[in-house]
């Protein structure tokens, strides 16, 4: 398949066993979501970790237009208060569902957390730049036109505050790249997600091997 990216951003993937409430366990290997159009012009929804070429994802779905939804996945613990979004894990994690079936696939974002509390993130917080990258994906998976650069420009302008002031340690946009072709570019407890998304350091964010933990 030939890759034009349309948007790229740094996310694992996510296991989820059939406990109630379920169990949710990041996989630590540092990945790209992507989504992609092929020469029929269907989109493909695509992982794939980040020592892999961009050719040969472990994931990839052609993703017919209002079949699929990707939004935070907050559980029956999360909270969604009319202003801020909490996963329930110890990380912030979306998932991908189908109006076609009842597959999901739940993915959790590797770049550092943004929130208002500098010091001390919560690291299961979705910023308003999370929340845009979650928009952005859930419009091109319902087949809607988006100028994915001009989006992202909003975010990180600040659309919505309560980023780092600087964003010297939140590395999103340039985690995030739209494409030239698009404008320039479950139980929530201390091990859900396999580690603390806070222990995130330099090494995540340049796709090392010890860099990935939720």
């Amino acid at each position: 398949m030939s890759i034009q990216p349309i948007i790229t951003f740094k996310a694992g993937k996510c296991d989820m066993d059939s406990s109630s409430p379920p169990n949710i366990k990041a996989d630590p290997t540092p990945g790209y979501i992507y989504l992609c159009t092929d020469g029929d012009g269907l989109t493909h929804f695509c992982w794939r970790a980040r020592s892999s070429s961009a050719s040969s994802p472990e994931i990839d779905l052609i993703m017919f237009p209002g079949d699929g939804s990707f939004v935070p996945y907050l559980g029956k613990a999360g909270s969604a208060d009319g202003t801020t979004l909490r996963s329930p894990t110890n990380g912030r994690v979306f998932a991908l569902k189908f109006s076609s079936s009842s597959q999901r696939h739940l993915f959790w974002l590797q770049s550092a957390p943004q929130a208002p509390n500098k010091e001390n993130p919560d690291p299961s917080l979705f910023s308003p730049r999370d929340e845009k990258i979650g928009q952005i994906v859930d419009l091109l998976l319902r087949g809607e036109e988006v100028d994915v650069a001009a989006e992202l420009r909003e975010a990180r302008d600040g659309g919505g505050g309560g980023g780092r002031e600087g964003d010297g340690d939140d590395d999103v946009m340039e985690d995030v790249q739209p494409s030239a072709s698009h404008g320039g570019s479950g139980g929530a407890g201390a091990d859900a997600t396999g580690g603390d998304v806070r222990e995130e350091g330099e090494e995540a964010r340049e796709g090392g091997a010890d860099g990935a933990r939720a």
